[in-house]
């Protein structure tokens, strides 16, 4: 990671962001939409062509990595617990048109003549998303819930799980032990102080 990649402190510091941690870095070519919307804890890390669009709410905890050509599109509020991950290509939802047919889609017709579906999508802490999967509108990642590759996400996953498909299902359960390494860490260094 070469520093020129990412924003310097100034550049952050200027971009208006609603909250922002120690130990941030942002690539030069990610793009945020309304940053005073905006919050981010320590250690976050984001990555190049990703896309925050905040029309809502997006509130990013410590220690995330959010990974190339990622698009979180927050009509509804997002929010992302501490450790969580979320690989290249995702793309995560708070609204969705009605495709039944008996209303109009898209961003050009009048709301009166839609059906659109808005809805918050929250992932808890130690969350882990693989590559190119797609989160839908009120869909809830309970702590330690991870996504593989390719999946599609409704509704809640509960925690401690493996999950994977379309739509995404239990694949097998998911090892704490990595809570092990958070309490090795230390209180200060696992909150990013």
């Amino acid at each position: 990671m070469r520093a020129s990649e990412y924003l310097s402190a100034t550049e952050l510091r200027d971009l208006g962001l609603a909250s922002v941690g120690r130990h941030v870095f942002i690539s030069r070519d990610a793009t945020i939409s309304s940053p005073d919307r905006v919050h981010l804890g320590d250690r976050v890390r984001i990555d190049a062509f990703s896309l925050l669009i905040a029309r809502s709410t997006i509130r990013i905890g410590s220690n995330v990595h959010i990974g190339s050509s990622v698009t979180i599109n927050a009509a509804a509020e997002v929010e992302i617990g501490s450790f969580a991950g979320i690989s290249s290509g995702t793309k995560i939802f708070t609204t969705d048109d009605d495709y039944s047919g008996d209303y109009l889609t898209g961003p050009t017709v009048e709301p009166e003549h839609t059906n659109i579906t808005m809805l918050p999508v929250r992932l808890g802490e130690h969350c882990i998303i693989g590559a190119n999967c797609v989160i839908l509108p009120g869909a809830t990642l309970r702590d330690g819930a991870a996504v593989g590759a390719l999946s599609l996400v409704k509704g809640e996953l509960p925690e401690w799980g493996v999950y994977g498909g379309v739509p995404a299902r239990l694949l097998k359960p998911r090892s704490k032990a990595l809570l092990e390494h958070v309490a090795a860490m230390g209180d200060a260094a696992a909150l990013g102080r």
